[in-house]
């Protein structure tokens, strides 16, 4: 091998590298455990049915605590366990900002800060006060159970 390539073999081998450890660590990632719903309103009408509260969470895709809650406190078993006293539903501010204001404006978070769970029944009236901010899963069982 002439010296001239050299440096792009090694070049290459980083990057080989680097791929590999990105494509190891999204394999090996938490994946989400809990069964989330979309449909606020379809939400609102299994929570009647079942009598189980609505556990609604607001996030966006931007959300870097959203983000970590997904490999953190929604990839365990025991807030998953917890949360089926609840209907989940998982609504996108971005996608839903109706609902974010009727539900996630608050006046403990009149700035809009995410991630933000309310737990409210299916008439929407609030059962628990309105928390914002991430909770890793001992903190938001401590939350949700209180």
């Amino acid at each position: 091998m002439k010296d001239a390539y050299k440096p792009l073999v090694g070049i290459g081998a980083v990057v080989v590298g680097v791929v590999a450890l990105v494509a190891a660590s999204t394999l090996f990632r938490p994946k989400e455990v809990i069964p989330w719903r979309t449909d606020f309103a379809a939400a609102q009408n299994e929570a009647a049915q079942s009598g189980k509260p609505v556990f609604a969470y607001f996030t966006a895709e931007w959300c870097g605590p959203c983000q970590n809650l997904r490999r953190t406190t929604w990839a365990s078993d025991r807030v998953e366990t917890a949360l089926r006293n609840y209907v989940p539903v998982r609504i996108d501010i971005d996608r839903n900002p109706d609902l974010f204001k009727r539900y996630g404006l608050t006046p403990s978070n009149l700035d809009g800060g995410i991630p933000a769970f309310r737990v409210i029944d299916p008439k929407g009236g609030e059962l628990r006060k309105e928390i914002t901010g991430y909770m890793g899963p001992d903190d938001f069982l401590k939350w949700l159970n209180g």
